[in-house]
């Protein structure tokens, strides 16, 4: 077994099953299976041991209301990460933190390394840039001390691992050098190992009304990152085709202001629809026939859109609305596996859709395509080896 114990932090884990969960879930679980003492610093109450992870629970709760509400949230779970990990690490331990809260690395990071512990930030989402872009300038100049912060613990980090290449050049900018820069993909779920079978896809279609459409679906968080005018402007040029539908399936920030846009548009070709469970995600993927994944420019540098994953190991093409040059709109170029479209192309958008739509042997095409860009860059078991491998150079380092 490995001498060094790996020590994931965030604020969520098992049982729930928000999306950065569900990642650490899979992946504590795995390195467990390969011989690591995992451990887990989460919220809840009792801690445990499942599937071979050590799970404690800080004695915070998750908190799902308003911005001060969840500060002030955060802020007891930092409190109580802190205390925990003064009284669990150990010299030649390795501590991941994740970003969920916000800048979660900065706040333990001194910790860990006070008690001779390295440190790996897992960065899901680079802040506080994001804020800056959401709240204005402003913004920056009261984060410029976390951001400060923020850059030394990642120069004195073991290695940063980001999810693109458009992020670690992020990473890289102050000053971190590039060989203590790991580019990991965040995974599909493991229920979409094995493609769904065509009597689930048939029942869930059925389920949602749409049986013989030809159904264009964006499945997931409806994020602040994420652009919706162009799908809604291609929606509106296609109002008139009754067997394209549009389809939104999840929550999120923005849901409230899509909903309001399709009643203020009267688009009677978009549907909303309420997360789908875990379980069902092979098959509410499968039934439709391509997906959504978008990304306001802005952002592309700060975030990589996970859902990418999952449309990929459905088997279906992608369009990509977002920066064409960037990490995914290369990707599909370089796979075949699907199309980008810049903001405000909402007639490509609109066009590419109906292309897709008379040509079955294209689309069928490119959804193979796409299951092979997952098999050999989104799996669960290529992530974890690469996790693996990554763990094992920082334990003979």
């Amino acid at each position: 077994m490995p001498d060094p114990r790996i020590i994931f932090v965030n604020r969520v884990y098992w049982p729930s099953t928000l999306a950065t969960a569900q990642l650490l879930t899979d992946l504590a679980e795995g390195l467990a299976a390969r011989g690591w003492a995992v451990h887990v610093l989460a919220t809840g109450e009792a801690s445990t041991r499942q599937n071979g992870v050590t799970v404690h629970r800080t004695g915070t709760t998750e908190i799902h209301g308003g911005l001060i509400s969840r500060a002030l949230s955060h802020r007891r779970f930092l409190r109580a990460v802190r205390w925990k990990l003064a009284t669990l690490v150990r010299p030649g331990d390795i501590v991941v933190p994740m970003t969920d809260p916000p800048l979660l690395a900065a706040a333990v990071a001194r910790e860990a390394a006070a008690r001779g512990a390295r440190v790996v930030p897992w960065i899901q989402d680079i802040y506080p840039e994001i804020a800056v872009v959401h709240f204005g300038p402003l913004a920056g100049f009261f984060l410029s001390p976390l951001k400060v912060s923020r850059d030394s613990v990642w120069r004195s980090a073991a290695t940063c691992v980001t999810l693109g290449d458009d992020m670690a050049q992020t990473v890289a900018h102050p000053g971190v050098p590039p060989e203590r820069i790991d580019v990991i993909p965040n995974w599909a779920p493991r229920e979409l190992r094995s493609p769904a079978t065509p009597g689930p896809i048939a029942a869930c279609r059925q389920r949602w009304g749409l049986a013989g459409k030809f159904v264009v679906a964006y499945s997931g968080n409806l994020g602040r990152v994420h652009e919706f005018e162009t799908v809604l402007q291609a929606a509106a040029l296609l109002r008139d085709q009754p067997d394209i539908v549009f389809l939104f399936i999840g929550q999120g920030a923005r849901f409230n202001e899509v909903t309001a846009a399709v009643h203020a548009l009267g688009l009677p070709n978009v549907r909303l629809l309420p997360p789908e469970s875990r379980e069902n995600l092979p098959a509410s993927l499968a039934a439709a026939d391509a997906h959504l994944v978008t990304l306001r420019p802005e952002y592309s540098a700060l975030v990589f859109p996970s859902k990418l994953a999952g449309v990929l190991a459905a088997g279906r093409p992608v369009l990509f609305v977002g920066p064409v040059a960037g990490d995914i709109g290369q990707l599909l170029a370089r796979e075949q596996c699907g199309a980008a479209l810049a903001p405000g192309d909402g007639a490509g958008l609109a066009a590419t859709i109906t292309r897709w739509q008379s040509d079955a042997g294209l689309r069928s095409g490119l959804g193979a395509h796409a299951r092979a860009a997952y098999e050999r860059h989104f799996t669960g078991e290529a992530a974890l080896a690469r996790w693996d491998e990554l763990l094992r150079r920082l334990g003979r380092a």
